[in-house]
């Protein structure tokens, strides 16, 4: 919810999900300075009437009224500037948002707050990326090949979605602008290079395309734009306490950028060897024929709001298609934050944005808001594993992507194995100094996860003189994932590694690793890191995430020298949410160029509503440790992009919609100001918001709920009702059958009523309507309460 409104109007809406940016006392002891985002009265550019794209359509730019429009916006804004002394904008903004960022003192602050037509005033606050492993190093064998994420999802199928682009999976995501807002990019990874001239699509991205290349002022990191990278901005003015790293340049100085830029579009069939293992063959992002257009707002201390916003600010008016937000911030961030505000009016002007879910398991899902496309972690079908063998005889298989095996060698407990003077649980998990290298030295060492990243540990047995390493899982619920280790290493489940731990704990114990070997695995699963629900701002009537792609074990593009030297390589593999947002930004490429007239919201909806709750045997999803998955986990299922290309119905829905639901919810918006933004909004439960899955967490007896269907094929469909009821409740369809002709709408109530429903537990269900030729599948979750 909002703050309560201070003295003046004042409006602090920001729970800090990492820290406020503060400036600090000046050089005279002049009075310290925050960084906040000032919102004004008057719409922006996407939310005018005079300027607002209509309902379905892009927001073009580039007309006079769009410029008289950001002329009088600019005017209305020198004049609350002048109303308070000193105060110099960092960012202006015009399109998504009307305001500015500027570092203030508590007086100026309080100044502005009193001056008539401005709105509100937030923090600046950060976001993260949403990366777990950094996996890179030196050259690898080649002996195992890359996963195939388009064949997994069957866009290479012989009626896949590449089959219905002329030219194939050559000339996907043609025509089509990505924006990638992230830690900035690497112009000069082989994914990125220059595509072949002539470009068939040369006029239609001359026509939309409105943006620039900044090489950037740092020399020493310059990029290079070219018709492939055809967009580069850095936005760091709201960045405090800068590092080394902090390049004011687009060059991206960690790797996460450019491995989610290449994920989404890099460029068809390129050469690739992942460091430290024995991975090598060729890539190809899911719409490899996209442009790209990157936004750096990711430093070493964040990614900022005022930075965000601007980026936002400069996309939209840029006029890219798609925008991948691999970042992700505070569960409990209010839905009315300008960050998401920001989104909120890029959606309302036709861009499609996927979004990252988080890295923190269960129950902490982040970007819960209803117009991004909120994306949780899968894994893909091919596993690389590999062997240990102990010299008693017994074996335990685990995940390994090292090329290299090691002989029989003594096998020692790091526990075991303390350098002098060191923590003996630091020494258990290898944490960097705490091995002793006379213990080490010519030994394959078993480490516990934990304290510090995987890659870390085996650099410590390598540094020790340790020859190969067994990592093993302190949690049941811990996946396991591919790394680039420094020396031969696999990673193995808690029970197993406790089993080969305490083996190692002998006299005379011995091992010996095998060199990892690709194959099939049973896919999809959710791993343990992958953010879930309930969302907490609706109280769980809203559910999050939306959907599920792979995001384990994803081969992309990377930075040599990134993230402080740790990768070596143009290719690297991470896991993360960061790396399934960008598959679902290039599937929003891909049937954005098939459908250029379906909305942000069509195209979500049908995603949705074609995805699947079964593995490829067939089986339920379930989350690592064999755990069973449930929509809190992946929304409406998984991926299957072929069906989405025909969904039949559609669940659309509007910012106006959007500010119902702000406003049911208890935090309206803030961005267009002058009065209630309530006043005059319907009065409508959370719950009612017309998304493709349902969800009521608070339903206390019975409740109804309204969801409204649009045809988007071309024929009239009659559709009938399955429902799966969830366990503990009735449930009533009204209608049972719909009949709606192309373009078409129609609405239907579902009521559910509690029977014997556990107080506070989630039970889930489905609502499928389905025709001749289409199943429309919503998800359902219900968690029961006692009436009040």
């Amino acid at each position: 919810m909002l703050a309560p409104a201070l003295a003046g109007g004042l409006l602090l809406t920001g729970a800090t999900p990492v820290q406020a940016a503060s400036q600090g006392e000046g050089p005279s002891g002049a009075a310290p300075k925050t960084t906040y985002l000032v919102q004004l009265a008057g719409a922006p550019v996407a939310t005018d009437p005079g300027t607002a794209a209509p309902q379905g359509e892009r927001l073009d730019t580039a007309t006079k009224a769009v410029r008289d429009h950001v002329r009088d916006l600019k005017r209305e804004r020198d004049e609350v500037l002048e109303a308070v002394p000193g105060v110099k904008p960092l960012y202006t903004y015009s399109y998504v948002l009307n305001g500015f960022s500027a570092q203030l003192t508590d007086r100026q602050a309080d100044g502005l707050a009193r001056v008539p037509g401005v709105v509100s005033l937030t923090r600046n606050v950060a976001s993260h990326p949403t990366a777990t492993t950094a996996a890179n190093g030196a050259a690898g064998t080649g002996a195992l090949q890359p996963p195939d994420v388009a064949r997994f999802l069957g866009l290479k199928d012989r009626k896949g979605l590449y089959s219905k682009i002329p030219g194939g999976r050559r000339n996907a995501g043609q025509g089509m602008i990505l924006g990638v807002i992230d830690t900035g990019i690497d112009t000069g990874n082989p994914s990125l290079a220059a595509l072949p001239e002539p470009r068939p699509d040369a006029e239609i991205i001359a026509k939309k395309w409105k943006g620039t290349c900044d090489r950037g002022a740092d020399t020493a990191h310059l990029v290079t734009c070219n018709n492939k990278v055809i967009g580069a901005q850095y936005f760091n003015k709201g960045v405090t306490d800068p590092s080394d790293t902090d390049w004011a340049s687009p060059m991206d100085a960690s790797s996460h950028g450019t491995h989610t830029a290449t994920t989404a579009a890099g460029n068809h069939d390129v050469p690739a060897a992942v460091p430290d293992t024995g991975i090598a063959g060729h890539i190809s992002g899911l719409a490899p024929a996209a442009r790209i257009a990157a936004y750096k707002v990711c430093w070493s201390s964040g990614c900022w709001t005022a930075d965000i916003v601007a980026a936002f600010d400069k996309a939209v008016a840029d006029g890219v298609d798609v925008i991948n937000l691999s970042l992700g911030g505070s569960n409990t961030a209010p839905a009315n934050r300008p960050e998401y505000m920001a989104e909120f009016n890029a959606a309302k002007a036709g861009v499609f944005i996927a979004a990252a879910a988080g890295n923190t398991g269960p129950r902490t899902a982040s970007n819960g808001v209803p117009w991004l496309t909120t994306v949780a972690a899968s894994t893909h079908d091919t596993g690389y594993r590999a062997t240990v063998t102990l010299g008693s005889g017994v074996s335990y298989t685990g995940v390994s992507g090292s090329g290299s095996p090691v002989p029989s060698a003594p096998l020692i407990d790091a526990a075991k194995a303390a350098r002098s003077g060191a923590d003996g649980n630091q020494a258990a998990m290898c944490v960097p100094g705490t091995l002793d290298p006379d213990t080490v030295k010519g030994a394959i060492v078993v480490c516990a996860r934990g304290s510090v990243p995987r890659p870390a540990k085996s650099a410590e047995v390598k540094s020790a003189g340790g020859v190969g390493m067994v990592l093993y899982n302190m949690n049941t619920t811990d996946e396991q994932t591919v790394d680039s280790h420094t020396l031969p290493s696999l990673q193995l489940a808690k029970a197993d590694g406790e089993a080969v731990k305490a083996y190692a704990g002998g006299s005379g114990a011995t091992a010996e690793l095998t060199a990892a070997r690709s194959g099939h695995q049973e896919a999809p699963q959710i791993p343990g890191f992958s953010s879930g629900g309930p969302d907490l701002n609706s109280d769980g009537d809203l559910l999050k995430p939306d959907i599920a792609a792979p995001g384990v074990d994803i081969v992309a593009g990377t930075t040599p020298g990134g993230d402080g030297g740790t990768y070596k390589g143009a290719q690297g593999i991470l896991s993360g949410t960061s790396m399934a947002a960008p598959h679902v930004a290039g599937l929003g490429l891909l049937l954005r160029q098939l459908h250029p007239d379906w909305s942000p919201m069509e195209v979500k909806s049908a995603l949705m509503t074609t995805a699947s709750t079964k593995t490829d045997t067939g089986r339920p999803i379930e989350r690592s440790g064999g755990v069973a998955a449930t929509p809190l986990d992946y929304g409406s299922g998984h991926v299957v992009p072929n069906t989405a290309d025909d969904p039949g119905l559609v669940y659309d829905s509007t910012s106006a919609d959007w500010t119902a639901y702000l406003c049911a919810i208890g935090q309206p918006p803030v961005t267009d100001g002058g009065g209630d933004p309530c006043a005059g909004v319907p009065n409508t439960d959370p719950s009612d918001l017309n998304n493709p899955t349902i969800a009521v967490g608070d339903l206390a007896g019975g409740q109804t709920v309204t969801r409204r269907v649009t045809n988007i094929s071309g024929e009239t469909g009659v559709y009938a009702v399955t429902l799966q009821t969830p366990p503990g409740y009735r449930a009533t369809v009204s209608p049972r059958t719909l009949v709606v002709s192309p373009g078409g709408t129609a609405t239907y109530k579902v009521t559910f009523t509690r029977t014997d429903a556990a107080y506070g537990d989630w039970n889930f269900g489905s609502i499928t309507w389905s025709d001749k030729h289409h199943k429309v599948r919503s998800a359902v979750a219900l968690r029961a309460v006692q009436a009040p």
